[in-house]
């Protein structure tokens, strides 16, 4: 990804509501981010949603096959804890690793994209 280039990102979710869905869908319309055509492709997942049981195994799978290839950032408090379902989310599934845990529900598009740019800046400059 070059530093003019936005990032690629991949969504993922896992049983949200939709609110932080369409607030990463603004920011990709407005140029803040871009789509990835597959996981394998993204320069990282997105995810949103407290991670039903329904969804659990899919989760598992594509984060098993991208590997700590493509990072894994959680938007939106019920990624980060399940609020307000009362549980799910990264904080049941310590052994899950998130390059970013973006709050709020949901955050806003610009919210959004700043917080993925900053993160992978950092992430790029921690591998150099």
């Amino acid at each position: 990804m070059s530093r003019r280039q936005a990032p690629k990102v991949f969504r993922v979710n896992a049983g949200s509501c939709g609110a932080c869905d369409v607030e990463i869908e603004a920011a990709v319309a407005a140029g803040g981010l871009a789509w990835a055509a597959s996981p394998a492709d993204a320069d990282a997942l997105l995810l949103t949603g407290p991670i039903t049981p329904g969804v659990r195994p899919a989760v598992d799978a594509l984060l098993a096959e991208v590997g700590e290839q493509v990072p894994l950032i959680a938007i939106g408090r019920c990624a980060i804890d399940g609020h307000p379902y009362g549980q799910g989310g990264l904080a049941e599934r310590p052994e899950i690793d998130a390059l970013l845990k973006l709050d709020g529900s949901p955050p806003s598009p610009s919210e959004i994209a700043k917080a993925v740019r900053a993160a992978l800046a950092e992430r790029r400059r921690e591998t150099r």
